[in-house]
């Protein structure tokens, strides 16, 4: 019997009896439709916040932590003793880090927060932090300066506005951000330069010692371009920082003893990330970076979605036991037939291969209706959700996506699952004796 005609019959079998056919493929359709359904808008989700690191300059960053390695994943934390992993980030691990294969750029910093600062008559008392930067180096990097001009679709943008970048030989110097002033009242940022800066610290690492205030002055030598500007936070000299963090630690000479807070490592190419956080880890320093972030979001998305589609696999499995029903049933009314076609000279492949057909096409007709209710569904939510974001001011968008390979896929499997419900059936039709099923 050749494929086509086996198929003809088959079709015309379950065209005899439409409604029983319909209700067959839509149990499929339902659990279908609830695989592609779900395992989108998991795959949606996972787009949507993957995409706001696309274009970010930080996924090609390493930080570097002053501690000692350890592996995040496997670490019981309630045993876990930080300060005995401490281990300091003097001038020299920078200069090792800097040779790092990749590395295109280092930015070793400290942080201090303050209590207030003063430039002429103009005071600000809100929370204030400052930085500095081994050998003054710039805080913006090449990757974030490109970021930022790319998101503001301007080419001509540049970090500082007015004045100059810190550099190695700058002593008791500050850039401070366009909007910080703007806030402390002083509108004409060009004013400011050269002007001095006095900086304020009343503030110490323990609440319940008070100590005299230390003032540092300072002189004014760049203005932050407001598209650049941290908020609240000032740019200042290494010796700067170092006499500010000094006074807050109740430690002289700071930097010395304790160094650097963390350090920003920066490579041209998210690929040699792997290896500057393994080199990282070889030196015995604990580092993070972005994407070990994005690996630890995909593999939480990878559960959610396998969980989404494990409960449309379950409905799934349920319509496969109605598909076992229907053809047993179609076994039943068809004896006859069957004996007819076997008396005629069909073998047992022959009866075995036209209801698995019969199966394979409850399947595919499942399948297809499963995906158009998907859809459906999604245009749904999609709508629902732009409305309802609409409403709240949100001009945030979310596209939901069906991948291709969750289409096929699914159309695929239904049609499998439907072939396999349909084995036994078929073989207990190939097994029957033509002379009893005429006499039937």
């Amino acid at each position: 019997m050749k494929f086509s005609d086996g198929l003809k019959l088959a079709s015309r079998d379950l065209g005899r009896r439409k409604l029983r056919t319909f209700l067959t493929a839509l149990a499929i359709a339902v659990g279908t439709m609830l695989i592609v359904t779900l395992v989108s808008l998991g795959t949606s989700g996972e787009n949507l916040i993957l995409s706001k690191f696309e274009n970010n300059a930080s996924l090609k960053k390493v930080t570097v932590a002053p501690m000692k390695y350890f592996d995040d994943q496997n670490t019981d934390f309630s045993e876990f003793d930080m300060n005995s992993m401490y281990k300091k980030i003097d001038n020299n691990l920078v200069k090792k880090l800097s040779d790092i294969s990749g590395v295109t750029d280092v930015k070793a910093t400290i942080t201090s927060p303050i209590g207030s600062i003063k430039i002429d008559n103009y005071e600000s008392k809100d929370a204030t932090k400052i930085v500095g930067l081994y050998n003054n180096n710039s805080i913006f990097s090449n990757d974030s300066i490109q970021s930022i001009r790319k998101d503001n679709n301007d080419n001509n943008l540049n970090p500082i506005i007015e004045g100059r970048n810190l550099n190695s030989s700058d002593k008791n110097s500050v850039l401070v951000g366009k909007n910080y002033l703007n806030n402390m009242g002083i509108k004409d940022y060009k004013s400011v330069i050269g002007k001095d800066i006095t900086i304020i610290q009343n503030k110490t690492e323990n609440p319940n010692i008070t100590l005299t205030p230390l003032q540092v002055k300072a002189k004014i030598v760049g203005v932050i371009n407001d598209k650049f500007e941290t908020k609240d936070v000032l740019v200042t000299s290494m010796d700067t920082v170092d006499k500010v963090k000094s006074y807050y630690s109740f430690q002289e000479n700071y930097i010395d003893n304790n160094g650097y807070d963390s350090v920003d490592l920066y490579t041209d190419n998210m690929n040699n990330i792997s290896n500057i956080s393994n080199s990282v880890k070889n030196m015995d320093y604990y580092s993070a970076s972005y994407q070990n972030i994005i690996e630890q979001i995909k593999g939480s998305f990878k559960v959610i979605k396998v969980i989404l589609a494990v409960l449309g696999l379950i409905v799934l499995f349920v319509a496969a036991v109605g598909t076992i029903n229907t053809m047993v049933m179609v076994i039943y009314e068809r004896t006859k037939s069957i004996g007819i076609m076997k008396s005629i000279g069909a073998n047992r492949s022959n009866i075995h291969g036209i209801f698995l057909m019969q199966s394979g096409i409850i399947g595919f007709i499942g399948g297809i209706m499963g995906l158009i209710f998907s859809t459906i569904n999604i245009n749904i939510i999609q709508l629902a959700l732009r409305i309802f974001l609409q409403s709240k001011n949100i001009k945030e968008t979310i596209n939901f996506v069906m991948p291709s390979w969750l289409i096929l896929g699914s159309l695929l499997f239904s049609i499998l699952i439907s072939i396999i419900a349909g084995i036994y059936p078929s073989i207990k039709a190939s097994k029957m004796n033509p002379v009893d099923a005429l006499n039937s």
